[in-house]
């Protein structure tokens, strides 16, 4: 069975102008989203927001120098609003559409600490899957 992780959305969904949001692995499956989201809404979001993720870090490491050159977030600014993309870790990401109501410096905060506990979440049920692990 593959792990929920839905309950991640939660605060963000209450933040004003926040629409809807798709929890995705790196590589593009669902792995939880908000409850008004169809199935293939959402696995459509997660499969370009992988690829946009991939264009991302693709465009950074081509034109840095440096060896950090990792990506945070990214924002799309669009005539409905926002699509605010973030890694989480090297194994998944977040992505939430918001209106342009939305504050998005407080968007950006809470986005942060969310994907701080979605690593977490996520190391702890790797770890339980492996015998002789803790997270």
């Amino acid at each position: 069975m593959a792990l929920d992780v839905s309950w991640v959305l939660s605060p963000l969904l209450a933040l004003p102008g926040v629409a809807r949001g798709v929890v995705l692995s790196r590589d593009g499956l669902i792995l939880g989203g908000s409850a008004d989201l169809t199935t293939e809404s959402g696995e459509r979001a997660a499969a370009m927001t992988s690829s946009v993720l991939g264009a991302a870090r693709a465009l950074c490491s081509g034109l840095s120098d440096s060896a950090e050159s990792e990506v945070v977030d990214i924002v799309i600014s669009a005539g409905s609003g926002y699509y605010y993309i973030a890694p989480a870790g090297d194994r998944a990401a977040l992505v939430v559409a918001a209106t342009g109501a939305a504050n998005i410096g407080s968007l950006a905060y809470e986005v942060q600490l969310q994907v701080q506990k979605l690593i977490k979440a996520l190391d702890e049920a790797s770890a339980a899957r492996v015998p002789g692990t803790r997270p």
